[in-house]
């Protein structure tokens, strides 16, 4: 009996030593969030002359959610808003979406990878 209360101690140890190791999921964007960054991705993508969007993630995560951002009125008055701030000062807004949203940041973008090299 002390070899079986043993060995189930030992098993739940271990087990929660490997579940304590597992790396956290990739937290999921809200709504909003996406239409959010999917305009200032895409306001990028307009006025950054290097950059395109990386369709792959949109269709992924539209095909995902069946949120499509050109038909939402969130995402058209953020984009407004948006264009105008890149508009104001180009240089910083197409240095922060390339920090945020550029798909070869290492290890990874902060936000999401909505923009990639243009070819």
């Amino acid at each position: 009996m002390k070899q079986v209360i043993g060995a189930a101690t030992g098993l739940l140890i271990s087990c929660s030593v490997v579940i304590a190791q597992e790396p956290p999921p990739h937290p999921m964007l809200t709504k909003e969030q996406f239409l959010s960054y999917s305009a200032g991705a895409i306001v990028a993508g307009m006025y950054c002359g290097k950059l395109e969007l990386n369709g792959d993630f949109f269709a992924g995560y539209e095909y995902g959610t069946g949120i499509s951002p050109s038909l939402d009125p969130y995402f058209r008055s953020e984009m407004k808003r948006l264009e105008k701030e890149a508009k104001g000062d180009l240089k910083s807004y197409c240095s922060l979406a390339r920090l945020m949203f550029y798909k070869g940041n290492k290890p990874k973008p902060l936000v999401a990878p909505l923009l990639i090299d243009k070819p």
